[in-house]
């Protein structure tokens, strides 16, 4: 009897602790949730089953005679990571200056409607499937012939797979913010030798829980987290509660497939396709674009000289640029700091309009 007693003591427990997480996270959300300021929202359902998003701002004032722009999230984030706040976003001031924006969310971000196609989801489902239906979507509704890319991270990563290796095209100028392209100096590489202890367990579930994570962090994160902490970002770059306002709405789940195989590559040195078909690397040397390569001065995620690698390997007159105090900016800048930071608008923001207004200069700097 003490056995049962202690047993269902124990499952009581564990059941009281699990529904009070749930709590937590649910009224996390619900309190840190901000309002979505976009004008259009459109889903698009793809040909294997899954479903994309594309976000639309509309051009205010007099509409520029450009391409559409084109914003691409990164790894564990959705649409809300260039539009987290009117005031405060890419997309806002993109359309304020006569730019048609768009802001793209990937399978898997929010969807939870398709399971099968999920789980069989990668980088490459992405770089094959939902980056062109993107763009060609976009074109089709705006009749513009091209758009202009504007990736952070993964985001950059992709427009290289798509333009490279993979032969794609619709892309007029290219900006790419936190993109690495060399993986085997990245910080965690030691650790992604533990990749098979937990990987197969991994696959049993369709998404990452990055999303949950986040939202039982972002209640008590603060803007002073050391950056032991803080991977990614720099707390100076944020007050309390617009750090918790980016862990509630900008950060999201992924396709186990895909977080799977960035392990793959981080483990490996690599930076190709799930069956070496298509080497994304090597790719980079058939894009054939303006491209504009933005790199972080501190970033631990994406270190800078593997972020600038990519501008070295492409043969179209790629400009590179380090944003940092050494060049000027008035503080050293991580990952997510170069989108969301609260600096971001000031200081890298106006090399990207720069670029996409063609008034880039002309020289090739690595500086």
């Amino acid at each position: 009897m003490n056995w049962i007693s202690l047993l269902l003591s124990t499952v009581a427990a564990l059941g009281l602790s699990l529904l009070a997480l749930w709590l937590w996270v649910f009224l996390a959300a619900r309190r840190l949730r901000l309002p979505e300021f976009f004008d259009e929202v459109h889903q698009v359902d793809t040909p294997d089953g899954s479903t994309i998003t594309l976000c639309r701002l509309r051009a205010q004032g007099e509409p520029l005679d450009a391409p559409p722009v084109l914003l691409c999230h990164g790894l564990a984030m959705n649409r809300r990571a260039f539009a987290l706040l009117p005031d405060r976003s890419f997309a806002r001031v993109l359309a304020a200056t006569g730019r048609d924006v768009w802001a793209l969310e990937l399978r898997g971000a929010a969807d939870v409607r398709h399971p099968r196609s999920l789980r069989s989801a990668t980088f490459d489902t992405y770089a094959s499937v939902d980056v062109p239906l993107a763009i060609e979507q976009v074109r089709t509704i705006t009749g513009a012939p091209a758009v202009d890319w504007v990736g952070f991270s993964m985001g950059g990563m992709l427009a290289y797979a798509h333009l490279g290796a993979r032969g794609g095209g619709g892309v007029r100028r290219l900006v790419t913010i936190g993109s690495p392209v060399q993986l085997h100096a990245h910080p965690i590489r030691r650790g992604a030798g533990l990749a098979p202890l937990f990987l197969a367990p991994a696959r049993l579930l369709v998404r990452t829980p990055f999303r949950f994570l986040s939202l039982i962090a972002a209640p008590v994160i603060w803007s002073g987290v050391p950056r032991l902490f803080s991977q990614g970002l720099r707390g100076d770059h944020y007050g309390t509660r617009d750090l918790r306002h980016v862990m509630a709405n900008a950060l999201a789940d992924v396709p186990m497939g895909v977080a799977v195989w960035f392990v793959r590559w981080i483990r490996e040195g690599r930076f190709d396709s799930n069956d070496h078909a298509h080497d994304y690397l090597a790719g980079l040397a058939k894009v054939a674009v303006p491209t504009l390569v933005i790199a972080g001065s501190r970033d631990r995620i994406a270190l800078p000289e593997a972020v600038l690698d990519a501008a070295r390997r492409i043969p179209a007159g790629a400009v590179a640029r380090v944003v940092g105090k050494e060049t000027g900016a008035t503080r050293h800048y991580d990952h997510l700091d170069l989108i969301l930071g609260d600096r971001a608008l000031e200081e890298v923001l106006p090399l990207v309009r720069r670029w996409l207004d063609a008034e880039a200069p002309s020289e090739r700097s690595l500086a």
